[in-house]
């Protein structure tokens, strides 16, 4: 898969620093590098904001954020704001929403958001790492401790990376918000706004169960009942495995073997 322009940015921005692997310098040492400050600070109704002035900046993230992967997901997200929207404007004030919901904002959100995968998990590094092995929720962990990023930054980029068909949905309150799939993942209906599923392991976390420690084994049928194709995946079983996003989001993950 060819790299987008905010992809390109944030492999041009490794490059000229000389980084080839986690660990050759800190998010906080390429901010620096891009005359950027960062501080932390008590943020009311943001996770991480940018204030830009010619091609310097500063950037503050919300103190409250304890997550080290999530600390570095936003400190990345902003060098994006940086590197890529100079002059649209001089404030970005970033939300759970806006770093999470990658498929549903505006495109510079959208963009930040590329940009921020890629400069934690460059794609070449990234396949190297899971290329050969089965899906399933060592591998993620290990790719995800491997870059110290999130479980679910890692699963984002799976989906596009990755040897097996996968399905990525977010789910809030119980209602379905958005969805993006691999190209080979073989049922790709879901209406947005539609319910979660009853027969699903995310079905049963928004009527008051837990969250299910290990993938479990789902119908296709109970996830996708209006696709044009599932008549021929009536007997289909799919892996599911749900992230929790936020306080009232899930970020729920269904593969095929």
């Amino acid at each position: 898969m060819a790299l987008n322009k905010s992809q390109m940015a944030a492999i041009e921005l490794l490059n000229s620093l000389g980084w080839s692997k986690p660990g050759d310098l800190s998010l906080n040492e390429i901010a620096l590098a891009s005359s950027a400050y960062v501080k932390e600070s008590d943020l009311e109704g943001s996770d991480g904001r940018i204030l830009m002035n010619g091609d310097n900046a500063i950037i503050t993230i919300d103190s409250k954020v304890n997550f080290e992967p999530r600390k570095k997901f936003i400190l990345a997200h902003e060098i994006g704001h940086l590197t890529l929207h100079k002059g649209i404007s001089k404030l970005f004030s970033d939300t759970d929403k806006t770093l999470n919901e990658w498929y549903a904002n505006g495109k510079h959100e959208i963009e930040a958001n590329q940009f921020a995968s890629e400069l934690l998990m460059p794609s070449d590094l990234y396949k190297s790492k899971v290329n050969g092995r089965g899906m399933g929720l060592d591998l993620i962990r290990d790719t995800a401790d491997y870059f110290g990023t999130s479980q679910t930054a890692t699963l984002l980029k799976y989906k596009d990376l990755g040897n097996f068909p996968i399905s990525v949905i977010y789910i809030e309150k119980g209602i379905v918000k958005w969805k993006a799939e691999s190209s080979d993942f073989p049922l790709k209906f879901l209406r947005n706004g539609s319910k979660v599923p009853e027969g699903s392991a995310a079905g049963d976390f928004f009527c008051g169960q837990g969250l299910e420690d290990n993938p479990v084994l789902v119908d296709a049928l109970d996830w996708f009942p209006e696709d044009f194709g599932i008549e021929d995946h009536l007997e289909t079983e799919l892996f599911e495995h749900n992230f929790r996003i936020g306080a009232e989001g899930l970020l729920c993950c269904l593969w095929t073997q």
